[in-house]
């Protein structure tokens, strides 16, 4: 076997830049109401009272109950059982949707028409044509409208862009990511409307956006779960650069969930899971090398982590923006788009 004999780039911590962190108190406390009252948006107010300064005023949920249960965890006293009136009330500034994905449009468009800013929990729908009237909508009233994306927002994910923006890996050639949980108890995932692609397999996808852009071919192979739905599904996506990313996804079983950025000059891991406040370790280009570890210390841990995009859009609200400049319309109603092409390349009867 031929053996790499160049000069080996050396690393330390120092190459590791400073991550970009908004202060909670320089961006305007917005008045928050969320449409939904399952599990992520318990984490979300949670995290929101937590590690910000943004102020939950009403929930929604067309459960009776449901989202006085929740607001009584939280001491928000104003719930209602109709998202048009939690949407219509003067006192909410910006809705996130916490509902189910396939209901994300209609629920969208209810806060939209009603002059609220929205954040959308990925996916923002699970079907291209879907994302881009939602957010044509949005951009229409004059509203901000986002994915929560919220990966795009950690320190981690600014160190990342730091570090292409200067060079840091050299030449891009892979990238790797994995996501997989066996969630085959959770029933929401395995609805005829649902997609794992577009759950589960949205991260691994958008973390090769991030760092590659969109790409000019797309190979899949995967398991069907039902004619409508798919167990789990492996792609290699193309780039222009001759790059190429390998992207694996399950719903069926645990996998590592790690993502890794392989360059000419060297191989940045993100520890796992890569979508949440995890560490980077910095790696030579050679067979196991090693190098400088970079480790989140702000005690903002796993799903908390949902706080820091909250802290971008109030300040996105306050630019007069209509969209993220880090993760755009453009860029999340195409990442949905080549979750579809995975998908039918799968199987799956659209």
């Amino acid at each position: 076997m031929a053996m790499f004999s160049g000069v080996v780039k050396q690393f330390s911590e120092n190459d590791f830049p400073q991550p970009e962190i908004l202060d909670p108190a320089s961006v305007p406390s917005l008045r928050w109401g969320i449409v939904g009252a399952g599990d992520i948006a318990d984490v979300f107010i949670n995290t929101l009272q937590k590690h910000t300064q943004q102020r939950v005023v009403g929930i929604a949920s067309k459960t009776p109950g449901k989202a006085a249960k929740l607001g009584s965890k939280f001491g928000i006293e104003k719930t209602y059982d109709s998202y048009e009136e939690l949407c219509s009330q003067d006192e909410v500034d910006v809705i996130y949707i916490a509902t189910l994905p396939n209901t994300h449009l209609a629920d969208a468009l209810i806060a939209i028409n009603s002059g609220k800013h929205v954040l959308i929990e990925k996916p923002s729908t699970i079907r291209k044509a879907d994302a881009e009237l939602l957010y044509s909508s949005a951009r229409k009233a004059g509203v901000f409208a986002m994915e929560a994306m919220w990966s795009r927002y950690l320190p981690q994910a600014s160190i990342m862009r730091k570090m292409i923006e200067q060079g840091t890996l050299g030449r891009i050639d892979l990238i790797q990511a994995d996501f997989g949980q066996d969630n085959r108890a959770i029933a929401r995932l395995w609805l005829p409307e649902a997609s794992i692609t577009q759950d589960m397999g949205i991260y691994p996808l958008a973390f090769a956006e991030q760092i590659l852009g969109l790409p000019t071919k797309i190979t899949a192979t995967g398991v069907l779960h039902s004619p409508h739905s798919e167990a789990m599904a492996s792609a290699v996506l193309e780039y222009a650069s001759g790059a190429r990313a390998v992207i694996t996804y399950t719903g069926y079983n645990h996998v590592p969930t790690q993502a890794s950025i392989s360059g000419s000059e060297g191989v940045l891991l993100v520890d796992a899971p890569f979508f949440t406040p995890t560490g980077l370790e910095l790696h030579e280009a050679v067979f196991n090398g090693q190098g400088p570890h970079w480790k989140d210390r702000t005690g903002v841990v796993g799903h908390e982590g949902l706080c820091y995009q909250a802290n971008y859009l109030a300040s996105y609200v306050e630019q007069g923006l209509l969209e993220s400049p880090l993760h755009t319309h453009h860029q999340t109603v195409e990442i949905l788009g080549i979750g579809e092409e995975i998908r039918r390349q799968v199987g799956v009867s659209l």
